[in-house]
């Protein structure tokens, strides 16, 4: 059973991100990887500036913005704050998706199901 990395979005605001007149702007994120958590805590900007850590962070998993050529901190740095929070809602909620939504295989007969965790670390 394959977990699914990218979740497609559209912003509720999209000011301040390039996109065709009169289309709301549509991107992609793909999931946090640990590497991603590792390098944004090492990152200087991070370390002299911990408020930095979700606009490093997006400019990481977000993989596809409007007609923007190329995500970076610039690119989150100009988002309205509609859309920056409503991306970091976005973040936490496909992540902790994947996390409560796990493939669990039954000991007895063998089969495979979608097990749905109620609590985090519950088994």
């Amino acid at each position: 059973m394959n977990i699914r990395t990218t979740f497609r979005f559209t912003l509720p605001n999209g000011k301040g991100v390039s996109a065709e007149a009169g289309r709301k702007v549509k991107g992609t994120m793909r999931l946090i990887t640990v590497k991603d958590i590792i390098l944004i805590e090492t990152a200087e900007s991070v370390k002299q500036n911990n408020g930095m850590f979700y606009v490093v962070l997006l400019a990481k998993v977000i993989t596809e913005l409007g007609n923007e050529k190329m995500v970076n901190r610039n690119t989150i740095e100009k988002l309205s704050p509609e859309d920056f929070t409503f991306l970091i809602d976005f973040l936490h909620e496909i992540n902790h998706q994947v996390i409560k939504n796990l493939p669990i295989t039954c000991g007895h007969c063998g089969n495979t199901y979608l097990g749905a965790f109620t609590q985090l670390g519950e088994a």
